[in-house]
């Protein structure tokens, strides 16, 4: 028996979707786990015979009896995904379903695909959620499958020798701006600092624009101090779509894997592990923001820095890719 594990490719090397599924694959090939190579491409024009080899040469190395991590979406289209499933099923393989992203919640325009989702989510004989909360919302919409784990947080693996936080009254964010119109227009005291690149037609004078950086580059920068902001596409709680409260946030595991204590919003879905981890301050508002990180003390400040190193170290080796892969492969037997 072998365990294989799909695998994105063909998008741009910023795209985070990407670079979640290719981290995972470097995860899990540690546990000895195959790679099943996926291309993001148009296929709407591809024949049904064209589509039918691709799928084949996908599914050539794959064995009966052997177990397939799916890594959803592959954003192609549902009907690929299922397509490639069916494939799998074929060959009576043992499917677990690791959802990242659900695209019917997350892009509203989109809900009409849930159905065909759920069919999908329903062919495995596992599924892997991001959060309590999303496998609520699945099971709400007609999740089947009785064998559900969390996620909890994404992974963020690297060797790199960082810097110990320092105690800066300031908050960081590593995100485009222009998605986040509240960001580039900061009302708050504590300075903001932005990992992005620079937009001709933005006004970006409330805020410090540290430019784009690469991983590497990002994480060094992060460990030298200040605390990551994690907040939703609204300025208000009450505004932000379903989305951020079901899903799990990059950017919260690429802060904590600098070490870096954090700041984020009472309706993120992980804000609980946050909280009972002493990993920084969860607020119902960037009012709230502000005023915790200027009453912060610098005692306060080395606690959640010594706290949020464990998390750190968690995140930089893998922890929660490599406890899912094995709850799910107990969860199959």
């Amino acid at each position: 028996m072998r365990v294989h594990f799909t695998n994105l490719f063909g998008q741009s090397p910023r795209s985070v979707a990407l670079i979640a599924q290719n981290d995972t694959m470097k995860i899990a090939k540690e546990l000895g786990a195959n790679e099943l190579a996926i291309y993001f491409y148009d296929n709407s024009q591809e024949s049904s015979g064209e589509l039918n080899s691709r799928l084949d040469g996908i599914v050539a190395g794959v064995s009966y009896g052997d177990i397939v991590f799916f890594q959803s979406p592959s954003w192609n289209s549902v009907a690929w995904d299922t397509s490639l499933l069916h494939k799998f099923r074929a060959v009576q393989t043992k499917l677990v379903m690791f959802i990242h992203d659900v695209p019917p919640i997350m892009f509203p325009s989109n809900y009409y695909l849930m159905p065909n989702y759920i069919e999908m989510y329903n062919l495995c004989d596992v599924v892997v959620v991001p959060s309590e909360q999303m496998r609520d919302r699945l099971i709400e919409e007609g999740l089947t499958v009785k064998k559900i784990i969390i996620q909890e947080l994404w992974d963020l693996p690297h060797s790199l020798d960082l810097h110990k936080p320092s105690f800066q009254k300031k908050l960081i964010f590593a995100g485009n701006p222009a998605r986040f119109p509240h960001i580039l227009n900061w009302q708050q005291d504590t300075p903001l600092h932005v990992y992005a690149d620079k937009e001709e037609d933005k006004d970006y004078s409330k805020i410090q624009l540290e430019g784009w950086r690469n991983k590497q580059e990002l994480l060094f920068d992060l460990s030298k101090g200040g605390f990551g902001l994690v907040w939703g596409n609204s300025e208000k709680s009450e505004d932000e779509l379903d989305y951020y409260k079901l899903n799990i946030s990059y950017k919260l595991s690429t802060y904590l894997a600098a070490g870096l204590p954090v700041v984020v919003p009472d309706y993120l879905s992980n804000a609980d592990y946050v909280r009972e981890h002493g990993l920084g301050f969860v607020v119902s508002s960037l009012e709230e923001a502000d005023r915790c990180v200027q009453e912060c003390t610098e005692e306060q400040y080395a606690q959640m820095v010594a706290n949020a190193q464990y998390a750190a170290y968690l995140i930089s080796n893998g922890y929660f890719i490599k406890k899912l892969f094995i709850d799910a492969i107990m969860a199959l037997g």
